[in-house]
C-alpha cells in the first residue's frame, strides 16, 4: 500500500501536470465517459474525429469478437459491441502510445518500453480466465502496468536517467525511486490507474505484480491469481525486448512464473507464439518497431536447466525451503554449502526425531535424504520420512554409486528423485528444478482448490443472502407475502391430494391506525415488530406465519382441524394481550382480531381457504375486535 507520504507526492506531481496524460480525442472520450448519461452515439461522433484511433477501435473489437460469423465494420457498432468503459481505456492505451514514444530522458528507452507493455497487455488479455477477469480489463491492465516508469522519466527526465544509468533492478530500483522521487514506479503506476477508473483489483495488481510473493492477497482468491497472472505477462513482455544472450538467461523466470499459474513446459511456448503473433499485427498498427521472433520457438523448446559460463549459480530456481537429512552431515558439507549459495533456504537435520521436528514447525518443500544403500534399513527409514511428511513433500533420495541399479526400490519407498554423493552442480540444479516445477504445481493446485470452494462458498452466501432479501419482509423479518403464499399454494396441494385439513388464519392489529397517528410511524413500525415476534413464538415449527400487508399477518397450518386452528388463534391473541408495546416509557396494550378457516371439499382452490378466514376476520372485527372468530364453527 502506498503511505501518505508517496500517495501526497502523487497527488502533488498529478496537479503539477507532470505526469502522462491523454491529449486531444483520447482526452475528450475519458471526459465524455465519465459522464452518467454519455451515449454509445456521442462517443462514435467524437471518436470519428481521429480515424487512427477509429480504425484502433474496430481492430481491436474485432479481436474481441473472436472470429464471429459476422466482421464488425461499423464504429457504431464496435463501441456497441465494446462498452464504453472498454473503449474509454482502449482510447487511453492506444493514446499514451502515440504521445510518448520519445521524450526527454536519454537513458530511458521509450521503443523498448512500449514493446514490453504491448505484449505484457496482450499476454494479460490471454491469461484474464485463469483470474476470471474481463479480458478487455486486463489487456489495459498489463498495457499500462508499467506506467509509473514513463512517468517519472517524464516528470524528472535528468534525475531518472542518471538512477537508470546505474543499471539498478529489482527492489534496488525501487528504494533509489523512493529516495529521490518519494515514490516509485509500481506505487505511482497503481495510482494512475486507479485516478483513470480502473476497479481495485486491477491496481492492487499493478502494485504487487512484481513481486507476486509479497502480495497480500491471500492464495485462492481472484486477486492473488491476477496478480500472478500479471507478473507472467510482464515476463513474457520482458522476454521480447531483450538481445538473445540476454533472452536466454530469462527463460527459467519465465518458465517458473508459468508453473506458478499450472501451465506446463509444452503451454508456455504456445502461449508465447500466441502473444508474438498478435503483437506484430498491432505493432505494425501503432507504428512501432518490429523485429523477427523466429528464434523463440527453438529457445523456449528447451530452457536451460544448467548455468553458463558468467551467470549465476541456478538461474530460474526459486527460494526453495531444503531439509537436508544425513546421520554424517561432514560427508555433504559441499552439498549444504552448494544449496546455502544458491540461494535456498536448508536446514541440517541427522535423524527422523529432529526431521518430525522442522515438518511440524515449518515443513519444507524438498527433503533431501541421505538413505545410503538401498537396503531394508534405508526403504524403512524413507518410508517412515514419507509417513510423517504425507504427500506433499518432495523426497530426494542421495545415495552411492554402487545403490543406483536398485533406486525403483527407494522411489516405491516414497523418493520422488534420487542424488548421487558425487553429483555434479548441473545435476543438482536440474534435480531441484525439476522439484520446483512439482512445488509450484502443488501451490496452483492448492490454490485452485481454495478458489473453487471460496467462489463456490460465496456465491452460496450471496445466493442465500439474495434469497433471504427477496423472500423476507424487512421489517418483522416474517417470510414476506410472496413466500407465504407459495407455500401455501404447496401446502394446499399436499392437503388437497390426501385429503388431509389445512387452516389458515388471518390476524389483524386492532386500531392500528391510532398507534401511528398519536405515537407515529416510528413507533407503529415497532409495534408490528414485536406483535410479529408474538405470532410466531406462539405457532408450531411446522406452520407458516407471514406478514401479509400492512398490520394484517397470516398463518397457515398443515394437518389442523377447526377445533385445533380456533385454539392456536386463542393462544395466539391471549399472548398478544399479555405483552406490552411500544417505547419503554410509553407502553401500551394491543388486541388482535382473528379469523379462522379450514379446508372444505368444496373449496377449489387455495384462494377459497383465504377468503372465508378473511370473511371470518371481518366478523371478528364487526362483533367488537380482540376476539377469534371461525364462520365454520358457527355453522356446524
Amino acid at each position: 500500500m502506498m503511505n501518505d507520504i508517496s500517495r501526497r507526492r502523487f497527488e502533488e506531481l498529478k496537479a503539477g501536470g507532470s505526469l502522462p496524460s491523454p491529449r486531444g480525442v483520447a482526452l475528450a472520450v475519458l471526459d465524455l465517459t465519465g459522464r452518467p448519461n454519455a451515449s454509445a452515439r456521442e462517443i462514435t461522433r467524437l471518436v470519428q474525429i481521429d480515424p487512427a484511433m477509429a480504425g484502433r477501435i474496430l481492430r481491436y473489437a474485432n479481436g474481441a469478437h473472436g472470429g464471429g460469423l459476422r466482421h464488425i465494420v461499423s464504429l457504431s457498432h464496435a463501441i456497441t459491441f465494446l462498452g464504453l468503459f472498454r473503449v474509454r481505456q482502449i482510447a487511453l492505451g492506444f493514446s499514451l502510445i502515440d504521445q510518448y514514444r520519445s521524450g526527454a530522458c536519454v537513458a530511458f528507452d521509450y521503443a523498448g518500453y512500449w514493446t514490453s507493455a504491448l505484449a505484457t497487455g496482450i499476454a494479460a488479455q490471454k491469461l484474464a480466465h485463469l483470474a476470471q477477469c474481463p479480458p478487455d480489463e486486463s489487456f489495459s491492465c498489463g498495457l499500462l502496468a508499467g506506467i509509473g516508469r514513463l512517468a517519472l522519466a517524464t516528470a524528472f527526465p535528468d534525475k531518472y536517467a542518471v538512477i537508470l544509468r546505474q543499471g539498478l533492478s529489482g527492489t534496488r530500483l525501487a528504494d533509489e525511486e523512493r529516495a529521490r522521487f518519494g515514490v516509485d514506479h509500481a506505487q505511482l503506476s497503481s495510482e494512475m490507474l486507479d485516478s483513470w477508473g480502473l476497479p481495485e483489483i486491477f491496481t492492487h495488481a499493478v502494485r504487487d505484480h512484481e513481486y507476486p510473493a509479497q502480495t497480500p492477497s491471500p492464495p485462492g482468491t481472484r486477486a492473488h491469481a491476477l496478480c500472478a497472472s500479471l507478473h507472467f505477462a510482464m515476463r513474457i513482455g520482458q522476454l521480447l525486448n531483450l538481445d538473445d544472450a540476454r533472452r536466454w538467461e530469462q527463460v527459467p523466470s519465465l518458465f517458473n512464473a508459468g508453473a506458478l499459474l499450472g501451465m506446463g513446459e509444452e503451454d508456455v511456448p504456445s502461449l508465447v507464439e500466441a502473444v508474438v503473433a498478435e503483437w506484430q499485427g498491432w505493432a505494425r498498427e501503432l507504428k512501432l518497431p518490429t523485429r523477427s521472433y523466429s528464434d523463440l520457438r527453438e529457445l523456449l523448446a528447451a530452457p536451460p536447466s544448467g548455468t553458463h559460463e558468467g551467470e549465476e549459480s541456478a538461474p530460474g530456481i526459486a527460494p526453495l525451503h531444503v531439509m537436508l537429512l544425513a546421520q554424517d552431515q561432514e560427508r555433504h558439507q559441499a552439498l549444504a554449502r552448494l544449496l546455502n549459495t544458491m540461494g535456498l533456504r536448508v536446514d541440517r537435520v541427522a535423524d527422523l526425531a529432529d526431521a518430525q521436528a522442522i515438518l511440524h514447525d515449518n515443513p519444507p518443500d524438498v527433503a533431501i535424504m541421505d538413505t545410503g544403500s538401498s537396503d531394508g534399513n534405508a526403504m524403512a527409514r524413507l518410508r517412515e520420512l514419507r509417513k510423517m511428511a504425507g504427500t506433499a513433500l518432495h523426497i530426494i533420495a542421495l545415495i552411492p554409486a554402487d545403490a543406483e541399479p536398485r533406486v525403483a526400490l527407494l522411489i516405491r519407498a516414497g523418493a520422488a528423485d534420487y542424488l548421487l554423493y558425487d553429483c555434479t552442480e548441473a545435476a543438482l540444479i536440474a534435480r531441484l528444478s525439476n522439484a520446483q516445477r512439482l512445488v509450484s504445481l502443488q501451490v496452483v493446485v492448492r490454490a485452485e482448490r481454495e478458489m473453487a470452494v471460496n467462489s463456490s462458498g460465496e456465491w452460496a452466501r450471496a445466493n442465500r443472502r439474495l434469497l433471504h432479501v427477496a423472500l423476507t419482509d424487512p421489517l418483522t423479518q416474517l417470510p414476506n407475502r410472496r413466500y407465504g403464499l407459495d407455500q401455501f399454494a404447496e401446502e394446499w396441494n399436499i392437503a388437497s391430494s390426501n385429503d388431509l385439513p389445512i387452516a389458515c388464519l388471518m390476524l389483524d392489529i386492532d386500531h392500528f391506525k391510532r398507534v401511528n397517528d398519536q405515537r407515529g410511524h416510528g413507533v407503529g413500525d415497532l409495534v408490528l415488530r414485536q406483535v410479529a415476534t408474538v405470532i410466531e413464538r406462539c405457532c408450531r415449527r411446522s406452520d407458516i406465519v407471514f406478514r401479509y400487508g400492512g398490520e394484517e399477518f397470516c398463518g397457515i397450518c398443515p394437518g389442523t382441524a377447526t377445533t385445533e386452528a380456533i385454539q392456536l388463534g386463542e393462544r395466539i391473541a391471549a399472548a398478544v394481550r399479555g405483552e406490552r408495546y411500544g417505547l419503554p416509557d410509553d407502553l401500551f396494550e394491543v388486541t388482535l382480531s382473528i379469523g379462522v378457516a379450514v379446508r372444505e371439499q368444496s373449496m377449489s382452490e387455495s384462494s377459497k381457504l383465504m377468503e372465508m378466514a378473511d370473511r371470518a376476520l371481518y366478523a371478528a372485527k364487526e362483533r367488537g375486535r380482540n376476539r377469534v372468530v371461525s364462520l365454520q364453527q358457527q355453522a356446524t
